[in-house]
């Protein structure tokens, strides 16, 4: 049996393909949950994973995600869209990789390279799936389309860290298609039209069916441009508004920035049902007010125009590049995060 692990920014999915080609989806061991959040805790004497790394208490700098933004990029300042200033995490460059920094400026000072954060969360996977199947497993880990050499060999590096048995690095809107063409039984000559916005890329693909296989006639994409990119323009949106009546707020705090993360996120995941939300957390300062900022749809789209726009834009080209009309298009598959415009 060969086990298809989703790695996303956000959230990890274990789906399990038998040889009877029965696609089966499998509770994960934390609460019953068929995710698993990708945040990774280094405590004194253990590494968490999931949402218990995020309940623990576990010191804010050394709550760790967004590995795969990181991954495989030799210098910080060539990673694009970075808004370093809005990570809780401390991050830094060392020998010849970005990574983070635990414990900084302390004797146990420690840097953590981004497959190295991966890896813990596949040791959770691996774990999972074997309790599950009572026997080893290998694997099959998708990555963004968009993924180069070097992010591709970091995963790998990632799965050798974790003692998984890789069978294959699969582009993720491929297996989109194929689950979907696996569920729908697509008629011959289907034109389908996959786009997948995740936590933290977007990749757009064009497929064809044709004597029984997938041909992929069109893949672009963004691989820095995700959902945490509109949580970036919530947070600064928060910040600039709170700041107007609280001049002197300390956002430079870990925590502050982390339950304020925490609290855009789930609040524009409320945004799909509602025309508005406000956004509250406490201080961690005594001295700085409570966080109160009103979000609306309308703002929202305001703020985000500019990235719901470049998402048009690559799904334009994506057509283009396929010698495609609009109209030829028989089906649209969209992934998204928890949102929606």
């Amino acid at each position: 049996m060969i086990n298809l692990f989703q790695f996303h920014a956000t959230m990890v999915r274990i789906i399990f393909i038998c040889r009877t080609k029965i696609i089966k989806k499998l509770n994960s061991i934390f609460s019953g949950q068929t995710t698993i959040p990708s945040i990774v805790g280094y405590c004194e004497d253990a590494i968490l994973v999931g949402s218990i790394a995020a309940s623990v208490g576990i010191q804010s700098e050394n709550m760790l995600h967004d590995s795969k933004r990181l991954i495989g990029w030799e210098f910080l300042y060539d990673l694009p869209n970075a808004n370093p200033e809005l990570w809780s995490f401390k991050v830094d460059t060392k020998d010849n990789s970005a990574g983070y920094i635990l414990n900084k400026r302390q004797e146990n000072e420690k840097f953590v390279k981004p497959e190295e954060v991966s890896a813990e969360i596949l040791k959770i996977l691996k774990t999972t799936a074997e309790t599950y199947l009572k026997k080893e497993v290998a694997a099959v880990i998708t990555v963004p389309a968009q993924f180069s050499d070097k992010q591709r060999d970091a995963t790998k590096r990632a799965a050798d860290l974790a003692g998984l048995k890789l069978i294959h690095i699969l582009e993720e809107p491929i297996a989109s298609a194929l689950a979907y063409n696996q569920k729908m039984e697509l008629e011959e000559n289907s034109k389908l039209l996959i786009v997948d916005f995740g936590g933290g890329t977007l990749d757009i693909t064009i497929i064809e069916t044709i004597d029984r296989f997938l041909k992929v006639k069109a893949l672009t994409g963004d691989q820095h441009l995700g959902g945490q990119d509109i949580d970036d323009r919530i947070m600064k949106y928060v910040i600039s508004e709170h700041l107007k009546k609280s001049p002197g707020h300390n956002f430079r705090d870990p925590r502050t920035l982390r339950l304020l993360r925490t609290a855009c996120r789930k609040r524009k995941e409320a945004l799909a049902n509602t025309n508005s939300v406000n956004i509250m957390i406490s201080p961690n300062n005594q001295d700085d007010t409570p966080i109160n900022v009103r979000l609306t749809q309308e703002k929202l789209n305001e703020l985000c125009n500019d990235i719901f726009a470049k998402i048009t834009d690559i799904v334009d080209r994506a057509i283009n590049m396929a010698d495609l009309k609009k109209e030829d298009i028989n089906y649209v598959v969209i992934l998204f995060s928890k949102f929606k415009k």
